[in-house]
């Protein structure tokens, strides 16, 4: 029991000194001491391990003070690499990068959208292999896979429960295909957690306190989602399914949702459903190509068109009740609107939004445009697998 106890103890110590590094981006051992409140010699035992196993290096020398000059440690981000996936469906998004999140190579496939489950997963599998060959670097310098997957999960036990976009796809244990074929620890969460972490870490560094992000997808699959960020991390729920604001109820009466339910946020706004009621509201043919996303729409509005306006106000009004409800249910200050089309959704939903929300909400409430793009999608299960690797370890008293 104590000899388990001492490797805890080293754990914890090692996360400590590898966290003050990263944290610093350069730092002295001095440094580490002062923050980590370990003493020098454990600290210089973990380096020279780290050192070692090539996880951080001796990147320079500190300010000059008088004595020996104080080398800076700096972590080696290209010591390991991850793979990171966003499985969207039709698209499937993959990147590779290294330690710090840093790109490395990235590429993305559109499936058929009538390909069968088994089409799909080879389609993925050899894109990957393709990517993975690509870039060079060693199979065992790979430390794990991160998924973004649609659809309801048991994120735990890395089973895809039902994607209902893919009409045979039912308890697809997603985790064991991919670590069967590559034989990689591989992690699973919901897509927009996955975009969420992303954003975070890219863009929004500053945030420290509880934010909701709204993450809206356009295209045939069109998704509305939410992540809670709550004291320093986001919130997924038992099985990592938290949050599914596309299928909040919105209107009692509503038409059907594809879920089976009616008058589900996403059966109002969504694209499809959005880019389908004005094509009818104006009488023209559904097949009509020339109308196919709510950027076609929005530019109608723009021109003047009262029909084009109509449509977006409703869509803005159900997304501002919506996220609305968030916002009152958790007390928030700021909500992040992701997606491709961030700033055309912030520019609908934020009138309704602050309207819907008590006044001192409103005043202090910060609506902010999220900035990353599709292509780096994957990079939230990169940041996932790299959580991972760097995980706190837990001590038990």
């Amino acid at each position: 029991m104590a000899g388990n106890n001492t490797k805890i103890l080293k754990k914890a110590n090692t996360y400590l000194v590898l966290n003050s590094i990263i944290s610093a981006e350069s730092i002295t051992i001095e440094d580490v001491a002062k923050k980590t409140k370990l003493s020098r010699p454990t600290i210089v035992n973990i380096v020279k391990e780290l050192t070692e196993r090539d996880i951080i290096f001796k990147s320079g020398y500190a300010e000059y003070t008088g004595g020996r000059l104080p080398t800076l440690l700096s972590l080696n981000a290209n010591a390991y690499y991850t793979i990171g996936i966003d499985f969207e469906f039709p698209p499937i998004r993959m990147v590779i990068s290294n330690l710090k999140g840093e790109v490395i190579e990235k590429r993305g496939i559109s499936v058929d959208k009538n390909a069968t489950r088994n089409e799909i997963i080879q389609a993925m599998f050899e894109e990957l292999d393709d990517l993975i060959a690509s870039s060079g670097i060693a199979k065992e310098k790979f430390i794990g896979i991160g998924i973004g997957l649609l659809g309801y999960l048991k994120a735990n036990e890395g089973i895809s429960i039902e994607i209902l976009r893919i009409l045979d796809w039912k308890d697809v244990d997603f985790k064991s295909l991919v670590k069967e074929r590559y034989n990689l620890p591989v992690y699973m969460q919901n897509d927009i957690h996955m975009m969420a972490l992303a954003e975070k870490r890219l863009f929004l560094p500053q945030i420290e306190g509880d934010f909701a992000y709204i993450g809206i997808r356009p295209g045939i699959r069109s998704g509305i989602g939410l992540a809670m960020y709550i004291n320093g991390s986001f919130y997924g729920g038992t099985n990592g399914n938290a949050h599914l604001l596309g299928h909040m109820t919105i209107d009692l009466n509503g038409a059907p949702c594809f879920c089976g339910s009616k008058g589900c946020l996403e059966s109002i706004a969504g694209e499809p459903n959005l880019v389908m009621r004005y094509k009818r509201l104006l009488g023209e043919d559904l097949d009509n190509v020339d109308i196919h996303s709510i950027r076609d729409i929005y530019a109608r509005a723009l021109d003047g068109e009262a029909t084009a306006k109509d449509v977006l106000d409703e869509a803005g009004s159900s997304l501002g009740i919506g996220i609305a409800n968030v916002v009152k249910l958790f007390g928030l200050t700021t909500v992040v609107i992701g997606g491709p089309d961030s700033e055309l959704y912030t520019s609908i939903i934020r009138d309704h939004l602050k309207k819907n929300i008590f006044k001192y909400m409103a005043n202090d409430l910060e609506i902010i445009v999220g900035q990353l793009q599709e292509d780096l999608f994957p990079l939230g299960s990169c940041f996932l697998v790299i959580d991972q690797f760097f995980k706190e370890p837990r001590l038990y008293l």
